[in-house]
């Protein structure tokens, strides 16, 4: 079942909170990064960002000139996109649609995107490849789609290494389904491979895919990753793997950028 949009708007404040926290701004840093890589420099594009909650995936954009489209359900998230937006003055780049990413065609039957971001998204949505479907038809022919979500492969790693609990660790080898603190509901998870697969049948061509915290979310403990120094060697390895096969197959998140024929 698809998550409620109540389960967004209640835990808004803790989610203001984890965007600050060294692992958030770098997983952003990464992202951006790797998008820029199939973007053509000079380019004023028409993105969209589905289920962009707060904004803070495509704000960068919006500073860049380009103009976004942002659709989420949680209204407390498109509250604070648009205190983001206007704070930084890129009201006018930046149009905001309360409304179900799920019945996202009808709201735009007279527009192509050139960039799609749907980030985070996945795993709270009941059909994912239906989802996955309506994207690419929204695209502009040699448009690009971004899809980030947890990789399923990492649950049992993140249950071990992070939060210390080898029974749990155990339990979930080989499941896709676990329970999520940040806003306390079940995730539905996929591998890369699978979305990737989706994308496929949707008339879509892989780009490329990346690993997005392929070794952070395993090593150390967040005072030890608060450090500035040590932030400074995790950013150095997470740049280096985020492409690397074998590496980015354990990432917590996968990012698959695909184009649409």
């Amino acid at each position: 079942m698809t998550t409620s949009a109540d389960v967004f708007n209640n835990s808004m404040s803790r989610w203001k909170t984890e965007q600050e926290h060294p692992w958030q701004k770098l997983k952003y840093k990464l992202v951006k990064a790797n998008i820029a890589k199939h973007l053509k420099n000079g380019e004023q594009l028409q993105i969209l960002d589905a289920g962009g909650g707060n904004g803070l995936d495509s704000l960068y954009f919006a500073e860049a000139g380009h103009s976004i489209h942002i659709v989420d359900y949680s209204k407390e998230m498109l509250v604070e996109a648009n205190k983001l937006a206007s704070a930084k003055k890129v009201e006018n780049n930046f149009k905001i649609y309360h409304a179900d990413i799920q019945e996202i065609e009808s709201l735009f039957s007279n527009i192509k995107f050139d960039l799609i971001l749907c980030h985070n998204v996945l795993q709270y949505v009941e059909d994912v490849s239906l989802l996955v479907k309506k994207l690419t038809d929204l695209l502009k022919s040699d448009g690009f789609i971004s899809l980030i979500s947890i990789n399923r492969y990492s649950i049992p790693y993140q249950r071990a290494f992070l939060r210390g609990d080898l029974q749990t660790a155990l339990a979930e080898i080989g499941t896709r389904e676990h329970h999520g603190y940040l806003f306390d509901t079940t995730l539905i998870n996929y591998s890369a491979e699978e979305i990737a697969e989706m994308l496929k049948q949707a008339n879509a061509t892989i780009e490329s895919d990346y690993g997005i915290r392929n070794i952070y979310d395993y090593w150390g403990d967040n005072e030890q990753k608060s450090d500035p120094e040590t932030q400074d060697q995790l950013e150095k390895i997470e740049f280096e793997l985020t492409d690397k096969y074998p590496y980015k197959l354990l990432a917590r998140y996968y990012q698959i950028i695909a184009r649409k024929e």
